[in-house]
């Protein structure tokens, strides 16, 4: 019996380490989002700054006499602006994906904690059911005991009584 609520223990750690791999997982998908809103944030800011910045350089242009090379430098910036943008937008969706991923571990992790959590009832009803047996088990025995001790005591009156019924 012993074995059984060793193993019981055992159950019970289980469910405990699943449900802290529950809330550690849940909380790595809070700081994904996190990330992710971030990121998204960021690229926002971004283009809001590359829009204003883009329209004070062409107004600029428009404002007085240029060269070539002024229309050039302009037209490297708006391109060094869009390259920042899409690295803004990759790194939204590396975002994406370590949420995803931070996502499909809870499900994982909730999936390992709703079985070690059915192994821990199985085995709560096992050692529940082995002590009821146990317990009809020894009133059992105590009733046959009884029955044998009443037994002894009605054939020692019987062996008395008769000694009684010779000696007459």
């Amino acid at each position: 019996m012993d074995v059984l609520k060793d193993l019981l223990r055992i159950k019970i750690f289980r469910e405990e380490k699943a449900e802290l791999a529950v809330a550690r997982a849940r909380h790595h998908l809070v700081e994904m989002d996190r990330a992710l809103d971030d990121a998204r944030r960021a690229l926002e800011d971004h283009l809001r700054a590359c829009e204003t910045k883009e329209k004070a350089m062409y107004k600029e242009l428009c404002s007085r006499l240029v060269l070539v090379k002024d229309i050039d430098e302009v037209t490297l910036d708006v391109k060094l602006m869009q390259e920042a943008s899409a690295e803004l937008e990759k790194k939204i969706e590396k975002a994406k994906e370590a949420r995803a991923q931070a996502a499909e571990a809870v499900e994982v992790s909730r999936q390992v904690h709703r079985d070690a959590v059915r192994m821990r009832e199985k085995f709560m009803e096992l050692v529940r059911t082995v002590d009821e047996e146990r317990a009809a088990e020894l009133l059992r025995m105590e009733d046959l005991e009884m029955e044998e001790a009443a037994g002894s005591r009605y054939a020692g009156a019987q062996v008395q009584s008769d000694d009684f019924a010779f000696d007459e």
